[in-house]
């Protein structure tokens, strides 16, 4: 088996690598100090530009909806050089879901959307979790031509054009477009935990803003997201390495009572186990994207996938922060997102139990 990249994919490799440390490392203390949200999101709105004149905006998309139609193991390339940085880059990581639009409402929103001129944000989650999609509180009822809306959901970012709502309505979990300035919806964010908040009161939303039919949300790009959980892994891979570059530097620099931290074998076992999970990491995110490139059916393979990813993040996280006190700036960055990842991993856990019991039983 020959285990090389193409000549292609080492060039795309080589070339957002190249990017990633020239432009994006050096400008991490100034995203870190920031003092406000619209600085950071300066700051990141640079990055994607200069990546757009590169030519690898949306390069994954593909090409039906607009983007460069690179193949999978290209993609997760990118998607893991650029997750080296804690800086938010946009590079064209869309939702499948997007991909289930009307003609008109490609034209308004998914294709503006792989260009970059329009930004989206999910709206799926709540301030209280839910098991279940049929659980969730917020509701659409029907009104007219339309729904009345009535709910608080928890945004997936706070700089968007348009959300995707997931609302309960008769028919089922429905998923509405809602523009950021419509009536009745209005923003807000919690100190405490730095969630965004999208309150939605009596918010009227017309039937050519639903995306798929009524009642069908949890349907929506099902075809499309064995692949996004691969390239979603892949980043994963990225901002593991990073946090293992980090820490291993961080252990060669360091010394406690006139010693070098790095002749203690907790830290020597803790470096150790952290290389060899981001190693194995590495080889399930390509051999599961070659998959992609044979099969069309890796749902379980990609599902798998994702959860080893997450499993391999928080123990990364965990390894660096018993070494460092988790002090380090970007590894605290980090920590912060991987302390949210809660209701994602129960999720995955439970799809992969049900097959792996379906498979033995």
């Amino acid at each position: 088996m020959d285990f090389t990249l193409s000549e292609d994919a080492e060039m795309v490799r080589s070339t957002v690598h190249e990017f990633v440390r020239r432009d994006l490392l050096p400008l991490e203390p100034k995203f870190l100090l920031a003092k406000t949200i619209e600085e950071r999101q300066e700051i990141t709105r640079g990055a994607t530009e200069k990546l757009k004149e590169m030519g690898l905006y949306s390069a994954g998309v593909p090409e039906e909806f607009g983007g460069g139609g690179l193949g999978m193991i290209e993609t997760c390339l990118i998607a893991e050089e650029i997750s080296f940085t804690i800086i938010p880059v946009e590079w064209g990581d869309l939702t499948p879901i997007l991909y289930e639009c009307t003609e008109h409402q490609k034209e308004n929103y998914l294709f503006p959307v792989v260009q970059g001129t329009k930004r989206y944000s999910l709206a799926f989650r709540e301030p209280v979790h839910f098991t279940t999609a049929d659980k969730m509180a917020t509701t659409a009822q029907p009104e007219g031509q339309g729904y009345i809306v009535n709910g608080v959901k928890l945004l997936s970012r706070p700089d968007f054009d348009f959300c995707l709502v997931f609302a309960l309505a008769p028919e089922g979990p429905t998923c509405f477009i809602l523009e950021r300035d419509a009536p009745g919806a209005q923003l807000s964010a919690e100190k405490e935990n730095s969630d965004i908040r999208l309150i939605l009161n009596d918010c009227i939303i017309g039937q050519d803003r639903i995306l798929g039919k009524p009642g069908a949300a949890l349907t929506l790009g099902q075809k499309w997201f064995p692949l996004t959980r691969i390239t979603r892994s892949a980043a994963i891979l990225g901002v593991c390495r990073r946090i293992l570059e980090t820490t291993t530097q961080y252990v060669r620099d360091w010394k406690s009572m006139n010693e070098p931290i790095s002749s203690r074998q907790e830290t020597r076992r803790s470096l150790a186990s952290m290389a060899g999970n981001i190693e194995a990491l590495r080889w399930l995110v390509y051999h599961t994207a070659w998959l992609a490139t044979t099969s069309s059916k890796i749902n379980y393979e990609s599902t798998l996938l994702k959860l080893q990813a997450h499993n391999v993040l928080e123990d990364t996280v965990n390894s660096s922060v018993r070494i460092h006190g988790g002090t380090m700036p970007p590894i605290e960055h980090w920590l912060i997102g991987a302390s949210k990842e809660g209701e994602v991993l129960d999720m995955l856990r439970l799809v992969v139990s049900q097959e792996v019991i379906a498979r033995y039983a």
